[in-house]
């Protein structure tokens, strides 16, 4: 069977208008000087645009001297190669990542490709590694998939690119080692002559003409089939780290098991091959940072769980792996997610009668990374969420289990977004479950989510377990959540339902007697007497979702009736709430209504 190496392509038949975009001066050397090389020596119009200003080049210089020293090298780089016509266009060095998050990226690069026009583009490959590199294919490959159709040639600098064609720059070589001599700010640290030379030397492997001694590589590709090809290289990179870091599988994390009926943690209900082992994996974009998971719980609303995902994958942090559980959705939200994002592991429920806890909590015993964020479907994260909150977790002792984001939510009332409770670092009785970033170890050893509350109050329930274990949650309004959920309580019999029960279920398995005897006064003063008050105030309370509970008591059809059964239930569960009777001691502890 004859081999299907990548052949040798011959670059007369090349475009004759070349245009190259590098994230940094010097990029467009390693990743594909030797074309340009040969495009300059035919003749062709050559343009090189570079996109940082080089500021983060050089440790020994300051920021003014080394951005035009890098700038003089990346001309004389030029010149080596035949190279005239280049563009600096001065971003932040490091920085693209945001830029890419805000579309100005996309933008500017748009501009340069409209004003030159060109046949052949080259730019960096979706493999790279490096943030600024990974953020110019993401926004090179959105800017040329809106525009005209043009042949692509994505190069790679720091990670060696998966080519499907195949260059001989033997004759240019010594063209493209006197450009990488122009970069002598950069050579005083690295070695990039004999680096350049092994790269190339290494595509050579499969060539048999002995006269080939160096060879680019590229991905060939048409413009308009860039966001495909992308969608597809990010599930085959997402399988690759999952493999390396030994994750398990998603047909593996899909075991559905009943509902529990006491309270195992999950953990116990996997294998021991399946659970989790998040010891100290690290981001590989941020080798100094623990790596993070987002885990989502969803159903039935595709568009939200969309724009949710878009938005983590714009992180300048990006998050090692995204887990979506979904409880059985009827709309498209499996296809959707299985079609725009490859790389999300999906987890399908049998059917919808899984409450969020048990969702979640499968979820939770799948994640693999020291960090898990609990995200709701229907928020959006700002580009720089991850790395705020991991950065802020790493600054506290171990027993920080939890980093709780400032939420904003329509409807909240100037008097609670600007209060400063709100906006204070301060040590919390609960978290946000739409919205933080927590130890994962620690997760797993309160025992996740209690199913049996089965929706509402979880995250209050869980916290009074990691009280007890000596954790803490912090609330860092620093990092913001943008959640669609109106502010307060959710209205309707449901909510009612689970929000009236499971606070006393909460409160009976980890109040002290002193607080729990206060309950009753506090329902009475605090929902049935003064409620409206209270929530006209927008009164500040760690109890977001049950803000408001007094106007879905008052205006919820059959309320009477469904407090009534909700108080059936407590009574029912008071031997279960005893046998995992534990009251919290901590300093940090409040009643739901305080």
């Amino acid at each position: 069977m004859k081999a299907l190496f990548p052949p040798l392509a011959d670059p007369a038949s090349l475009p004759k208008r070349v245009f190259c975009v590098a994230p940094h001066a010097d990029d467009e050397v390693f990743g594909c000087g030797g074309l340009l090389a040969l495009h300059a020596e035919r003749g062709d119009e050559i343009r090189v645009v570079v996109l940082t200003d080089g500021a983060a080049g050089d440790p020994n210089h300051t920021e003014a001297d080394i951005q035009s020293a890098r700038q003089a090298e990346s001309r004389r780089a030029g010149e080596a190669l035949g190279v005239r016509d280049h563009r600096f266009l001065g971003l932040p060095d490091g920085g693209l990542a945001q830029l890419e998050a805000s579309g100005e990226l996309k933008r500017q690069i748009e501009r340069e490709l409209e004003e030159f026009g060109p046949a052949l583009v080259y730019g960096p490959s979706p493999q790279e590694m490096h943030p600024d590199h990974r953020a110019t294919s993401r926004a090179l490959i959105e800017a040329l998939a809106a525009g005209e159709n043009r042949r692509v040639f994505l190069y790679g600098v720091n990670t060696h690119v998966t080519a499907g064609i195949l260059f001989d720059t033997t004759a240019v070589f010594d063209k493209k080692r006197a450009a990488i001599n122009a970069f002598e700010s950069q050579l005083r640290y690295h070695d990039l002559q004999t680096k350049a030379d092994a790269v190339d030397r290494a595509r050579t492997v499969n060539i048999e003409d002995p006269n080939v001694h160096h060879v680019e590589g590229f991905a060939d590709l048409q413009s308009g089939d860039l966001l495909e090809y992308q969608a597809r290289m990010a599930g085959v990179l997402d399988s690759l780290f999952e493999a390396g870091h030994g994750l398990a599988s998603s047909s593996t994390a899909a075991q559905v098991h009943p509902l529990n009926t006491e309270q195992p943690s999950p953990s116990e209900k996997l294998s021991p091959e399946e659970k989790p082992n998040p010891g100290a994996q690290v981001s590989r974009v941020a080798p100094e940072l623990p790596a993070a998971t987002a885990v989502i719980s969803t159903w039935n609303k595709s568009d939200e769980v969309r724009d949710n995902l878009l938005s983590l994958r714009k992180q300048t942090l990006p998050f090692e792996s995204i887990v979506v559980v979904d409880n059985a959705s009827t709309d498209e939200t499996q296809a959707m997610i299985a079609r725009e994002f490859p790389e999300v592991r999906l987890i399908c429920m049998p059917n919808s009668a899984y409450g969020a806890c048990e969702t979640f909590n499968i979820g939770f015993a799948s994640v693999q990374t020291p960090l898990t964020a609990i995200l709701d479907d229907d928020v959006e994260l700002p580009p720089d969420w991850l790395e705020k909150t991991t950065r802020r977790i790493v600054r506290e002792p171990d027993t920080t289990a939890v980093v709780s984001t400032k939420v904003v939510e329509p409807g909240m009332p100037d008097s609670y977004l600007h209060s400063e409770s709100l906006n204070s670092e301060r040590y919390m009785s609960t978290f946000r479950g739409c919205g933080s970033l927590a130890r994962s170890a620690a997760l797993a050893e309160a025992g996740y989510y209690d199913e049996r509350l089965f929706i509402y109050g979880n995250e209050r329930d869980l916290t009074c377990r990691l009280l007890n274990l000596g954790y803490r949650v912090l609330q860092y309004p620093e990092a913001e959540t943008f959640h669609r959920q109106p502010f307060g309580i959710q209205m309707g019999k449901r909510s009612l339902y689970y929000h009236a029960r499971n606070a006393w279920l909460g409160m009976l398995k980890y109040a002290p007697l002193s607080d729990l005897a206060r309950m009753p006064f506090l329902v009475l003063f605090k929902v049935i007497l003064r409620g409206k008050e209270t929530e006209a105030k927008g009164q500040v309370t760690d109890a977001t979702g049950t803000i408001g509970i007094g106007s879905s008591i008052r205006n919820t059809p059959g309320s009477v009736g469904i407090l009534f059964k909700a108080a059936l239930s407590v009574l029912a569960n008071v031997p279960y709430c005893l046998k995992h009777r534990k009251p919290v001691r901590s300093e940090d502890f409040d009643l739901p209504l305080q």
